[in-house]
């Protein structure tokens, strides 16, 4: 086991280290979002001359912010679940119980990343008219001397970065609890959830 408790402790790190950055990246984009929206409720509400790119800006802003939170969720048990089954039952019925659960989750996650893929990847998503109407109105392009164009695809990567996180968590925790049942659970610690996320931790 020193060799798969070498693994998870490496597995462990890495995933830790790219949450805590996703987790970072998601504040950032969290107060852009709701900067956004305001500037379009000034806009709107006071100068009755609604901007045509701030909604589609939010909802990108709010996908990327879902896609790079999520895994840390995930992984803490910040999601909903429903444990009065697996409570009741002995620990070797709770194991296979607990490796099923996690098996079809990483099926499930591994087919999404690839349907996130080929979404990301498909050469019918075109540029977004919104998005690029901001650049333009900013001047930002004229300023930099740039031709950037915003496409649907970049807003959709973001479901391809969840879903990579996502499965790595999935390896992790599969690693783990093999671990903790066949060997010393102090070799396969749980990792330390950050302060907003502990009361979801296990």
């Amino acid at each position: 086991m020193a060799a798969l408790s070498g693994l998870h402790a490496i597995l462990a790190r890495i995933n830790s280290t790219l949450l805590s950055i996703g987790r970072s990246i998601a504040w950032v984009l969290m107060v852009l979002m709701v900067v956004v929206i305001l500037v379009q409720v000034f806009f709107r509400y006071v100068l009755n001359s609604a901007l045509p790119w701030p909604e589609e800006a939010a909802l990108s802003l709010m996908i990327w912010m879902m896609g790079l939170i999520a895994p840390s969720a995930y992984r803490w048990g910040g999601f909903v679940s429903i444990d009065m089954l697996s409570d009741r039952l002995t620990s070797l019925p709770k194991f296979i119980l607990q490796m099923f659960l996690i098996s079809v989750a990483t099926i499930v996650t591994a087919v999404l990343l690839r349907e996130a893929y080929i979404h990301y990847s498909s050469p019918i998503l075109f540029n977004s008219s919104g998005l690029n109407r901001m650049l333009q109105d900013s001047g930002i392009n004229e300023a930099l001397g740039t031709k950037l164009e915003f496409r649907a695809a970049y807003i959709y990567l973001g479901m391809v970065c969840c879903f990579v996180m996502m499965l790595s968590v999935n390896i992790e925790l599969f690693i783990r609890k093999i671990g903790q049942f066949f060997s010393d659970p102090k070799d396969f610690p749980e990792p330390p959830a950050p302060d907003y996320l502990s009361a979801g931790a296990e």
